[in-house]
């Protein structure tokens, strides 16, 4: 005998219809191929909300970078305010403090005290030695 739910049962539809109302959060249709999973809409971005089977708990995914990727169980009362609580901010891409200066040389990473003499005889001796170790050097013999 199957455990998994087969169908939302009418108590627990109108509890969360409840919850929602006046959210503007709205349902938008079953997902296909279930009866547990229902498409809600809120800012035009799309959640799956299922029900669990576990008495008044729902499973929420939200689109990307909302932070509920992943199925995420909530109590019905919570199904709302999960939904529209403001995405947590993006981090800001980190600021290369040694624009132009590459990150690796021949696949080894640079050091930052490197990086930031790039120019310099230390960095040219770097350079000479990663080649050295990874069998790159320059062929600087005489020709015939």
């Amino acid at each position: 005998m199957s455990v998994l739910p087969r169908q939302i049962p009418a108590y627990a539809r109108r509890a969360l219809d409840a919850a929602l109302e006046g959210t503007g959060v709205r349902i938008t249709g079953p997902a296909p191929n279930t009866r547990v999973t229902l498409f809600a809409e809120h800012e035009g971005q799309t959640w799956r909300v299922a029900w669990l089977g576990i008495s008044d708990h729902w499973g929420l995914i939200g689109p990307e970078g909302s932070g509920c990727e992943h199925t995420v169980g909530r109590p019905t009362d919570e199904v709302a305010e999960t939904i529209t609580a403001p995405w947590p901010k993006a981090e800001p891409e980190p600021v290369d403090p040694h624009p132009g200066v590459p990150r690796t040389h021949l696949g080894v990473d640079v050091p930052e005290f490197v990086r930031a003499d790039w120019g310099s005889e230390r960095a040219q001796w770097f350079r000479l030695g990663v080649a050295a170790a990874v069998g790159k050097l320059p062929d600087t013999r005489p020709r015939a």
